[in-house]
């Protein structure tokens, strides 16, 4: 008895000092960079260098003249940022009553979104410190245009119309790469400048300085509270039967670790 103490001992100590903690706000440095240069302000016009960002749900009407293959990403899209979103905010499609309007119309007609030219995909958003409440969608249709084009502009300006309203040289898979892409995927930087964006703790008109506050703080305080967790499970793991080590590493896995602890669980119980 006294030997399989020993070896579970042995084991969770192993386990607590080289697990690697996976938790939402470990942000990375260049993530954060990339965030500050993404949404802070705006390509085009005057607009100062802070937070913009919706604080009520998306309800987009479709206008003009959309391909089958336009509706088709124009959905998948929506899922992949409510997903991200985590209900903080929620996009949809509406017949009426829209705050954001997608127009699939031709070049001729991207006055409906006071497009600047040479843009085949253009998003304005309106604001009222820094809350913003209604956006304009333009997406190209001119018949040189081809659908992969087209398709990418609805990933990157319906992303953009968030609050995420700069282009970059950085990253050339990045959905708001400044020079020629046809990316339609949101890359794993492309995501996580979008979970910042809608951090409860970052609010509407917040600049530079104030983020790096808060997000210091929410890294502080999730790292004490994961801490707390460990020691918690920890003490109980060293009293735990194989079975029950498992069960643990489970709970484990999903409140302090991640998918990796949560994996790792699910095989002691095999």
């Amino acid at each position: 008895m006294k030997k399989n103490n020993s070896i579970i001992t042995v084991f969770i100590l192993i386990i607590l000092i080289n697990v690697n903690i996976v938790y939402s706000y470990d942000y990375k440095e260049d993530e954060i960079d990339y965030f500050f240069e993404i949404a802070l302000g705006a390509e085009y016009g005057n607009a100062p260098p802070l937070v913009s960002k919706w604080k009520e749900d998306l309800k987009i009407k479709i206008n003009g003249n959309p391909s089958s293959k336009d509706k088709e990403i124009l959905n998948q899209v929506i899922n992949e940022l409510n997903y991200l979103l985590e209900g903080k905010i929620k996009i949809y499609l509406v017949d009426t009553n829209q705050n954001v309007d997608i127009n699939f119309v031709p070049l001729s007609d991207f006055y409906l979104c006071n497009a600047v030219e040479g843009n085949l995909g253009f998003v304005t958003c309106y604001w009222n410190d820094n809350v913003i409440y209604k956006a304009n969608i333009c997406i190209a249709t001119d018949k040189y245009i081809s659908q992969e084009i087209r398709s990418h502009n609805i990933r990157e300006q319906l992303a953009s119309s968030l609050g995420l309203l700069n282009d970059s040289w950085k990253y050339k898979d990045s959905i708001f790469y400044q020079g020629y892409s046809e990316t339609q995927y949101f890359t794993e930087i492309d995501q996580k400048i979008i979970i910042i964006l809608y951090e409860d703790k970052i609010k509407p008109g917040m600049s530079k300085d104030n983020i790096l506050k808060i997000l210091k703080l929410m890294r502080i305080n999730y790292e004490i509270n994961t801490i707390e967790c460990k020691l918690t499970l920890g003490r109980n793991l060293l009293w735990g039967s194989k079975s029950a080590l498992g069960r643990q590493m489970l709970l484990w896995g999903e409140i302090c670790s991640g998918e990796a602890n949560v994996a790792l669980g699910r095989q002691m119980l095999l």
